[in-house]
């Protein structure tokens, strides 16, 4: 990973896509359930937080091999909760239908 302060920041900006669709989901689509749609912002920033503070503790800091392993997982673990919770918003959404 060349910088992890553009990796922090890409993770900030997915979190914030998905926070921003569940809100509208939750205000402006009648028949949303509030209260899963709460869980689920909840959810949403549970990952942010936890995804930064990986982003920032780095196993193997002198193995470059290790280094660039634990960013591959990372990326690959980011982008799975991302479509995981994108699932469920399809859910939130489709429960109005």
């Amino acid at each position: 990973m060349a910088n992890r302060r553009i990796l922090k920041k890409e993770i900030s900006y997915a979190a914030g896509e998905l926070f921003a669709e569940v809100l509208v989901c939750k205000v402006l689509i009648p028949g949303v359930d509030r209260l899963e749609a709460d869980k689920l912002l909840g959810r949403i920033l549970d990952m942010q937080d936890d995804f930064i503070g990986r982003a920032g503790r780095v196993d193997g800091r002198n193995n470059q091999k290790l280094v660039k392993e634990y960013y591959r997982k990372l990326r690959t673990d980011l982008q799975a909760e991302v479509d995981a919770i994108g699932v469920e918003i399809g859910k939130l959404n489709s429960e109005t239908a």
